[in-house]
């Protein structure tokens, strides 16, 4: 595959535009990645949060019960004596 004189004088400044091109391209998906790890980072920070959050809830219900600091609640229909008789 030879090349003639004619088309060399084509194809090497064609390389150079295309040298370009490509770095530019891998400079597009370099940042694109750093955008995507940014974004799933705030997302796991976000998550960190929530998740901390509902377990403070959680323990915090259980020191109430773990105290004997409990608010018992009347049910609306259910009655509260059990018949033994009948």
């Amino acid at each position: 595959m030879s090349l003639k004189l004619v088309e060399l004088q084509v194809a090497l400044p064609r390389m150079n535009e295309i040298g370009k091109i490509q770095e530019q391209l891998q400079q597009q998906s370099g940042l694109a990645q750093a955008q995507l790890a940014a974004a799933m980072q705030k997302r796991q920070e976000r998550a960190k949060r929530q998740v901390t959050s509902k377990q403070t809830t959680q323990s915090a219900r259980w020191e109430k019960e773990k105290h004997g600091i409990q608010h018992k609640q009347d049910h609306p229909y259910k009655g509260k004596n059990i018949d033994l008789m009948g």
